[in-house]
């Protein structure tokens, strides 16, 4: 056996899988094809059920990113509502912003030497009865007890668990930066500002930098090139008021923005003999609920679990399926319920009390609620 796991993909799952296992006392290979990380996406935002399966990261995690302790989102009429995380999450707790190449560097500087090897990626599995045999494209070969596919929504690992599953279009489009900490980015907390169907907005992520993004509603999935990608967003933003305008107008032209869709995904099977899916490659919801990095730093905390408890094979990635499957199913619904709550409290309402009203103080109480499955976890 070259190892007991092979993980595909160096990402956030991919990475916290194998320091999860690797704690174990498992023999962990990762592979990526990328020729180093590739953070896409500027920022993160880690609620507390995402940190607290991040403990082996120490100190230095929170030292790296910014505590939102509030998040302010303003209409185009000028009126804000403004919700408190603590009040959300209960005590002291509070989500923690961090840059995602700063989050994969510390997660690389937590793993033995060469544990990730880069530029390379399986071409074909070949599963027997107690182990999987793999062929990469450098031309290497190797013997595992297990294959775990952390490899994204585009997950080639995907086709030899639930062939059938497959991403689809959300309705909106997102560009996302980093900017550095200067006026008019230069506020302590998550602003969003709302027009028309999109969202700008922005968050300090630690390091005297700031993400920055827009949520574009857009009926029709369309490809934008990196040159224009600036430019599109500014006309856009140019339809959303004089604040989100100015702010575009603020950011450099030059910048590298990162445009992507927003895609669903929920698989049917998550593992099929040694062979089981993590995170974007299992499931994807709207960037919008902020969850997504949660709820796969969750599985490969589950996938630990279940192969200690049942050793290296098939019936420990069963069991890692059958808990995270009703898991994640009712994610999909607390998504779907986050963006009925969004919008009535960016409406700058209190859901339950009548139109009009526009008192914002019970927002807390409402995501609390709402995030109460979530609890457990944190």
């Amino acid at each position: 056996m070259h190892a007991d796991a092979l993980v595909v993909g160096a990402g956030i799952a991919g990475l916290t899988t194998a320091a999860r296992l690797l704690r174990l006392g498992l023999r962990v290979d990762v592979v990526d094809r990328a020729d180093a990380v590739q953070a896409a996406g500027a920022g993160i935002m880690l609620h507390p059920n995402a940190l607290a399966h991040l403990d082996h990261l120490g100190p230095g995690l929170y030292r790296a990113g910014h505590p939102i302790a509030r998040q302010v989102t303003t209409d185009p009429d000028g009126t804000a509502a403004v919700l408190d995380w603590a009040a959300v999450w209960g005590g002291d707790r509070l989500p923690l912003a961090i840059r995602r190449r700063t989050l994969s560097d510390l997660m690389l500087d937590h793993l033995p030497p060469d544990t990730v090897r880069w530029s390379t990626e399986p071409t074909a599995l070949t599963p027997a009865a107690d182990h999987v045999d793999v062929a990469f494209a450098d031309g290497g070969t190797g013997r595992y007890g297990v294959v775990l596919g952390a490899d994204g929504i585009n997950s080639w690992t995907r086709q030899y668990v639930d062939p059938e599953a497959a991403p689809h279009y959300l309705g909106h489009l997102y560009w996302r930066t980093t900017v550095r900490g200067a006026p008019p980015f230069d506020f302590d907390d998550w602003r969003i500002w709302r027009s028309g169907g999109h969202f700008f907005g922005g968050m300090p992520i630690g390091g005297g930098r700031y993400h920055v993004f827009l949520q574009a509603g857009l009926a029709d999935l369309r490809r934008v090139a990196p040159e224009r990608a600036y430019r599109e967003m500014a006309a856009i933003a140019a339809g959303m008021g004089p604040a989100v305008h100015g702010l575009v107008r603020s950011l450099d032209p030059l910048d590298t923005y990162n445009v992507r869709p927003a895609q669903g995904l929920s698989v049917g099977r998550w593992a099929a003999g040694r062979v089981a899916l993590v995170g974007d490659a299992a499931h994807s919801f709207s960037p919008a609920t902020t969850q997504g990095g949660a709820m796969a730093i969750e599985d490969t905390s589950v996938l630990a679990d279940e192969l200690a408890r049942h050793g290296v094979g098939p019936r420990a990635l069963a069991a890692y399926q059958e808990r995270r499957r009703p898991r994640v199913r009712d994610f999909a619904r607390l998504a779907r319920l986050h963006g009925v709550l969004s919008s009535a409290v960016q409406a700058n309402l209190t859901p339950g009390r009548p139109a009009g009203d526009g008192t914002p103080q019970g927002s807390a109480a409402w995501f609390r609620r709402l995030y109460r499955p979530l609890m457990e976890a944190a």
